[in-house]
This record gives C-alpha cells, sequence and structure tokens, in this order.
C-alpha cells in the first residue's frame, strides 16, 4: 500500500448568494500550499489549506485532512470546531 501526502489549495467563490468551490490547487510542501491560501485571500471569498493523506492503489483517504490556513468565507466542513 502506497500513501501520498497532497497538499492542496481549495479556493471559494461567490455565485449570487451561493458559496461555490473554485480552482483547486496541488503543491509540493504544506508550506506552499499555505503561502497561496495567503496570497489568494485578498481575491477570492473564502480559501483553505489543507493536507490529506491518500492510499495511491485505491485512491481512499487514508486519514482526515489537516487544514493548516483558512481565509474569508468557507463552507460547514472547513469552518472550526469552536
Amino acid at each position: 500500500m502506497a500513501d501520498k501526502v497532497l497538499h492542496i489549495v481549495q479556493q471559494f467563490e461567490r455565485m449570487g448568494k451561493k458559496l461555490v468551490a473554485g480552482r483547486a490547487m496541488e503543491f509540493k510542501t504544506a508550506e506552499e500550499a499555505i503561502a497561496r491560501a495567503e496570497r489568494d485571500a485578498a481575491r477570492m471569498a473564502g480559501v483553505v489549506a489543507l493536507s490529506q493523506t491518500i492510499d495511491l492503489d485505491t485512491g481512499e483517504v487514508v486519514e482526515e485532512p489537516v487544514i493548516h490556513a483558512r481565509h474569508g468565507e468557507l463552507p460547514k466542513e472547513f469552518q472550526p470546531d469552536d
């Protein structure tokens, strides 16, 4: 079983009253993803940087995602558990 850690930035945009997922980008490191999320924060409704481990053989998620950065308006699944 070969696992891979994906470092992802997910952008969110406003379409009228709806918040919709925009572009998702993969980066080599969590630090690169965090830096991109910080840059995108000024021009997107919301953006999140996360890391997630997947099984390359099956495509299944092996571990829950780790959220590194949150900016702006985000769907409930990306909100902190305060």
